[in-house]
């Protein structure tokens, strides 16, 4: 029953019986206009031919709809999904009456005889739709939300429950040689009719006026349903020449596909921009965010320090231009997140946020800064705020999942991330959380699929083969992994976020060559004194590891809240492994404070409901070094039982050595070698040598 309902789901999912229906109605109707044809030049004995050819294509039409969906991108081939991941409702969020004051503004259609002008038609409506966001006392649907509808044809009332919102402005524009028109209607979400429509024509040159005059419309027929004036438009940032706001535009429109290659597009278009016109603010806040998301962190492999290189300069121009600009805030924020200090980085979301309400951008990175200090019970209530401001967006809904899978709601954080990826199937990120969920869950070969599936949408993404190569050693296939890291260095080769992973592969393939060069700080930049002091761990040097230690900066609890937010493919226990090594050497009190605090700062979480097994585990290695030896095995089955199956790496730890001859945790050290399908890790091996 399991498998039938597997199957119905993905043929509702995949819509081919709205394709079988939409085939036999052409069908019929091709029938009898053949039949009538054929008769009339004497040749109804084909008649017969015709129906036997449009009954053999309807096959091909099923077969078709199952393998390929129609989207927004185009045509693109449909995820397959596993039997597990049938259940797709959509997350649920209390629905309100929408309130009369509300609008989305849908992407207007290019009437135009040139299709590639879709760029400005997009465009314009995205930037009389922003202009609207800053009206005090108007409600304006996330840009995201609203233009997940383009090319759908759904039904107004359709748009308006799914958008929760009362009004749509609909439009479409016509551009020949240096004019533009736009037709313009507002439409009533409750019943579908017209409330009012419009012409407006200018020259190219003049957009931004016609911009301020549709606004303006807009804001009057709104404020008249709902009974009271509504505030003025937002001042527009209006560069000196119409061929920067054209290669704006255009940058904009690559900007929100969200993948490497059109980042990359969008900050050459960006600068274009701002070659033509150096005081238009928004096209530098544009080169920010296109350098910052394309970092590793991200949607690319550029390293952290390039990033904020390019950012920094452009974000300080912006605000220079236009002080008040909500856009430059977020720039700022995102800047400050990027380099670590997520204080300062809150400081400047929430002024976006005060500067325009509407900025959805704002709310979402606002909720990377809460968890990167750790606040992750907040951090969760913003992402649900901008899940209501934008429920469409594949990244909010994505945010969603992960928030879920954080708190243990696997069900809930599943469905987010089908949902997303069935928004759009070209964004990896909900594959990466799907990956995340089945392997936090100890099915490690499903999460294995999952991750594939985000390489082959983003090829070029470093972290994705590295997190491939996590899975393939807990498969016990070191080779194969090893493959997988030289991939991902190639593609990123001072990649922080997977250094600790490349000082664990050396460790789990016995090579003493590789670990004493990292040891020796000659294995590339993104190696720090910490991955030094762990190769020297390896290497059995305590002595050379503690120097090293000593000139890191380690944070207990920081390291803690880096395990949650999932940023390093795997994350060595250094300040554990600090505390040990002080321990060995005689410093007793420094080593047991760090260790207390770990085990403070974890238990605090789990208190909340967060559920890590790598944190779990962690906790469960600084109770056993500080002798609390119940607690550690409590805290180690717990991590076990939830599907922490890293087994490999506990029979390579220093900091589990000593206890591994204990019967109960051998035993839950073989349960973590169990892998679902019957694979085993490294069972057996054992770290290079003895630190002490």
């Amino acid at each position: 029953m399991a498998r039938l309902g597997f199957w119905w789901s993905e043929v509702l999912r995949r819509r081919v019986l709205r394709v079988a229906a939409w085939y036999l109605a052409g069908a019929w109707v091709l029938a009898q206009v053949a039949d009538l044809l054929l008769d009339a030049f004497d040749l109804a004995g084909y008649t017969r031919f015709v129906i036997a050819a449009l009954v053999a294509g309807l096959p091909v039409a099923l077969v078709l709809a199952w393998v390929f969906d129609v989207t927004p991108r185009g045509i693109v081939r449909t995820l397959a999904l596993a039997p597990d991941d049938a259940t797709r409702d959509r997350p649920a969020v209390t629905q309100t009456p929408a309130p009369e004051n509300s609008v989305a503004v849908l992407p207007f259609t290019n009437l135009s005889r040139n299709p590639d002008d879709e760029y400005f038609s997009d465009g314009l409506a995205e930037e009389i739709r922003n202009q609207l966001a800053g009206v005090p006392g108007l409600r304006v649907a996330a840009r995201t939300s609203s233009f997940a509808f383009k090319g759908r044809h759904e039904d107004a009332r359709t748009i308006g429950r799914r958008l929760n919102v009362a009004t749509l402005l609909e439009g479409g524009l016509r551009r020949h040689e240096d004019r533009v028109r736009i037709d313009v209607q507002l439409v009533g979400a409750a019943d579908g009719f017209q409330v009012w429509s419009r012409t407006f024509e200018r020259r190219l040159g003049d957009v931004f006026q016609l911009q301020s005059e549709i606004s303006q419309a807009v804001i009057e027929a709104v404020g008249q349903r709902y009974g009271q004036p509504l505030g003025t438009p937002a001042r527009l940032d209006a560069p000196s020449s119409f061929e920067a706001y054209n290669a704006y535009l255009l940058g904009r429109h690559h900007f929100h596909k969200r993948a490497e290659a059109s980042l990359q597009r969008a900050a050459s278009l960006f600068q274009r921009a701002v070659e033509l016109d150096p005081g238009y603010a928004l096209a530098y806040t544009g080169i920010a965010d296109a350098a910052l998301l394309l970092c590793v962190r991200h949607y690319g492999n550029l390293p952290v320090g390039d990033a904020i290189a390019r950012a920094r300069p452009a974000v300080d121009r912006a605000l220079e231009l236009a002080p008040e600009l909500a856009e430059a805030h977020a720039s700022l924020g995102l800047v400050r997140l990027t380099e670590g200090d997520a204080k300062a980085a809150e400081q400047a979301f929430q002024r976006a946020i005060e500067l325009n309400a509407g900025y959805s951008m704002a709310h979402v990175w606002l909720g990377l800064a809460l968890l990167m200090q750790g606040r992750f019970a907040e951090a969760t209530e913003r992402n649900l705020r901008v899940y209501r401001l934008d429920p469409l967006a594949p990244i909010v809904v994505t945010n969603a999942g992960f928030d879920a899978l954080r708190f243990g709601r696997d069900q809930e954080a599943r469905e987010r991330f089908l949902a997303a990826i069935e928004l759009d199937p070209q964004f990896p990120v909900p594959c990466s959380g799907m990956t995340r969920l089945e392997a936090t869950r100890g099915r490690v070969h499903e999460a294995l699929r999952w991750v594939e599936c985000a390489i082959r949408i983003a090829p070029g993404r470093a972290f994705y083969r590295a997190r491939r190569a996590l899975l393939l050693l807990q498969l016990g296939r070191p080779g194969e992994a090893a493959t997988a890291v030289e991939e991902a260095r190639a593609l990123a080769a001072d990649n922080q976020f997977d250094v600790e992973l490349v000082v664990a592969l050396h460790m789990a393939r016995d090579e003493r060559e590789a670990l004493l060069r990292i040891a020796a700080g000659a294995a590339g930049a993104a190696i720090g004194p910490a991955q030094r002091a762990y190769a020297h761990v390896a290497l059995g040097r305590p002595d050379d590891a503690l120097a090293c230690y000593e000139a890191a900066t380690l944070s207990p609890c920081r390291e803690v809240d880096e395990i949650l937010n999932d940023e390093w493919v795997w994350r060595l226990p250094h300040s554990i492994t600090c505390a040990h090594l002080r321990l060995v050497s005689g410093d007793e009190a420094r080593g047991r404070e760090d260790l207390q605090n770990f085990v403070e700062r974890a238990e605090g979480y789990f208190a909340q409901g967060i559920v890590s097994g790598d944190v779990r585990y962690w906790t469960a290695t600084a109770c056993l070094l500080l002798g609390r030896i119940e607690e550690g095995l409590a805290h180690l089955e717990t991590a076990v039982a939830g599907g922490w199956r890293h087994g490999w790496w506990a029979r390579l730890d220093w900091n589990l050595r000593p206890w591994l001859e204990d019967a109960r945790i051998a035993a839950l050290v073989a349960r973590a070698e169990t892998i679902e399908g019957g694979a085993r890790s490294l069972a057996g091996r054992s770290a290079v040598t003895s630190a002490g």
